[in-house]
């Protein structure tokens, strides 16, 4: 990996940690709506971090909807829940493509720090579940086979010891869940999808994101043609 890379990776790591405690902090209401956040310098001062870093995690913050930033007037605290409802809403209403296209760039995105942020742990976890994947289908148990497989996938969430994403990502799938039914799990792709997940997880244990990318795409296309043909 060259240093440029590695810089951009560590740069996005504090800003994720910034963003993650000031979210916390809004969440538990220490932070309450109408609240300003203190300025640019005395968070900087405070997380011991640049400028750079301080406004990434504000526009983090920003983007999920608990703040508002105006130039010249500060940020303030304008809401003290994350938007679950909207994602809802807006999946509800999407066409297919559209939201396996939102599928495909919200795993991308987490697969990718799941690689950077693993430890044995989280790999332990990841291969107990497609296990567990391989022994339901074995028996023809669909209902444990999708536990599995669902499973499988929030374990990758988990690995990338971010809060943020896990909650997005929790979020994201019950509510994809809720429009597409189970017809992304079926058993009758089980031989091709346990390759495709043998290799997600391989990947990811050698810290290989575009393998590992390569591998998710070829999942959420072979689920999104499987959906395309039922309907």
């Amino acid at each position: 990996m060259s240093t440029n890379n590695h810089q951009k990776f560590k740069s996005r790591t504090l800003a994720d940690q910034v963003s993650q405690q000031l979210q916390s902090e809004i969440l538990n209401h220490q932070l309450t709506i109408g609240d300003r956040l203190p300025t640019e310098p005395k968070l900087m001062a405070r997380f011991n971090v640049g400028r750079s870093t301080i406004r990434e995690a504000v526009k983090v913050l920003a983007n999920l909807g608990l703040i508002d930033v105006r130039q010249g007037k500060g940020t303030t605290v304008i809401n003290d829940t994350l938007p679950r409802q909207a994602v809802a809403t807006t999946l509800k209403n999407a066409p297919a493509i559209d939201a396996y296209e939102a599928r495909k760039a919200l795993e991308i995105g987490i697969v990718n720090l799941a690689c950077l942020n693993r430890n044995a742990t989280d790999l332990k976890a990841m291969n107990y579940y497609l296990e567990i994947r391989a022994a339901a289908a074995n028996r023809y148990s669909l209902d444990a086979y999708r536990h599995a497989d669902e499973q499988f996938h929030e374990a990758i969430a988990k690995a990338t010891h971010n809060p943020v994403v896990k909650d997005l990502y929790d979020d994201f799938w019950q509510s994809f869940k809720n429009r597409f039914g189970d017809s992304f799990t079926e058993t009758n792709l089980y031989e091709e999808q346990s390759t495709i997940h043998q290799n997600i997880l391989t990947a990811i244990k050698q810290r290989d994101p575009h393998q590992a990318v390569d591998w998710v795409e070829k999942n959420i296309n072979l689920l999104e043609q499987t959906t395309t043909t039922n309907d």
